[in-house]
């Protein structure tokens, strides 16, 4: 998976009154297979910038992040808001998932301060929407007590920019209004902290498919899926393409024998299976490879590895050409064109079999042969 730099500058801005706000035991419990829940968040209603009423039944349905932020900080804000701009918010492209950052000093921040902040990162209201509340009472109960995120504002502070200290932990909210966990990263340039990066604490729960934008974006952190996808799938996709060689190789038999009838049942059989396979497939290259670190990668050498990836490289053209091929020949079958149906299965059938089977042995080279690591 492409890493990139960490989301946000974190440091945690602990002190004696955050040990009562942070509960112990969120950092990696419970793990982020669980179904576990926290607590509902509490109901809240909250203004926008641009002066919209927002409340927790707004937000039902769908996932969403909790920003704590205010436009005057002086800590780390301004950098998880440009990191939000640049990284996170085009990583949710085409999810769901919204992000919402509730100032921590709304008595200052009005909706017209709220909207001149979010035009500077050009956040479209839609994804991402920064809210305010009556007072800051309010809001600081909000976020301690709700979302459990430590915030307390130091009243011997002079400057604003500094007076109010906040924990970086960004709550992820799932669609029933439940805290489904946690996340934060350290700052890689902070030093031994950074040199956690991959330690750093994930996001522990959610069925909502949050986690598979934010695993994009977030630096390093591979996400374990609920069941063991990644290892499982390729053993079911190497089993579709072998059933589908068994359905292709009796139907041949089938029509060499004369037996029309369970030919068209065995090719028809054979289709579903390769639709499945390919159904499956899919999915794994585009849902679950990009956040689970890539595709395996095959660790012989020399022959071996020419042989593999000439296996490889067929596989994968024939497979592409194979199909407008398959479909054809279904087609002249429905039409009963029969001799330009034969004509045609006489090359879709062989590329059909070597593309079902080439799949198995990619799987068996790929998983139980592949050689260790250098």
């Amino acid at each position: 998976m492409l890493r990139v730099a960490a989301l946000f500058l974190v440091s945690l801005l602990a002190s004696g009154s955050f040990a009562t706000a942070s509960p112990q035991g969120l950092q990696g419990e419970p793990p982020p297979e669980s179904e576990e829940r926290f607590a509902d968040i509490p109901d809240f209603r909250f203004e926008d910038s641009q002066g919209q009423p927002l409340t927790r039944a707004d937000l039902l349905g769908e996932p969403w992040i909790a920003v704590p932020f205010f436009v005057r900080c002086m800590g780390p804000c301004p950098s998880v808001s440009r990191d939000i701009a640049e990284r996170l918010i085009p990583a949710l492209e085409g999810t769901p998932v919204r992000v919402i950052s509730f100032s921590l000093d709304p008595e200052v921040d009005t909706a017209k301060e709220l909207q001149e902040y979010a035009d500077l990162f050009e956040a479209d209201p839609s994804r991402w929407l920064f809210v305010r509340s009556e007072t800051e009472e309010d809001m600081h109960r909000f976020m301690n007590e709700g979302l459990l995120v430590p915030v307390v504002r130091d009243d011997a502070e002079t400057a604003p920019g500094i007076a109010i200290n906040h924990g970086t932990r960004m709550p992820v909210i799932d669609g029933e209004g439940k805290v489904a966990g946690w996340y934060e990263l350290r700052d890689p340039a902070q030093g031994e902290g950074g040199a956690d990066l991959a330690e750093a604490e994930r996001v522990l729960a959610n069925r909502y498919g949050l986690i598979v934008a934010r695993a994009r974006a977030l630096a390093g952190l591979d996400y374990q899926w609920p069941l063991p996808v990644r290892s499982v799938l390729p053993l079911v996709n190497a089993s579709l393409n072998g059933v589908a060689f068994a359905l292709l190789l009796a139907g041949l038999i089938a029509i060499v024998s004369g037996r029309k009838k369970l030919h068209e049942a065995l090719m028809k059989s054979a289709f579903v299976v390769s639709a499945a396979f390919l159904s499956c497939y899919l999915y794994y290259h585009f849902a679950v490879l990009p956040i689970s670190g890539g595709p395996t990668k095959f660790n012989g050498g020399g022959a071996a590895k020419v042989a593999y990836l000439l296996m490889l490289l067929t596989h994968v053209v024939l497979a592409v050409v194979n199909l407008p091929m398959v479909l054809r020949v279904f087609w002249l079958a429905h039409k009963e064109d029969w001799d330009r149906h034969r004509r045609l299965a006489r090359w879709t059938l062989p590329i059909w079999m070597y593309v079902s089977l080439t799949g198995v042995l990619v799987y068996l080279v790929l998983y139980p042969f592949n050689p260790p690591p250098a």
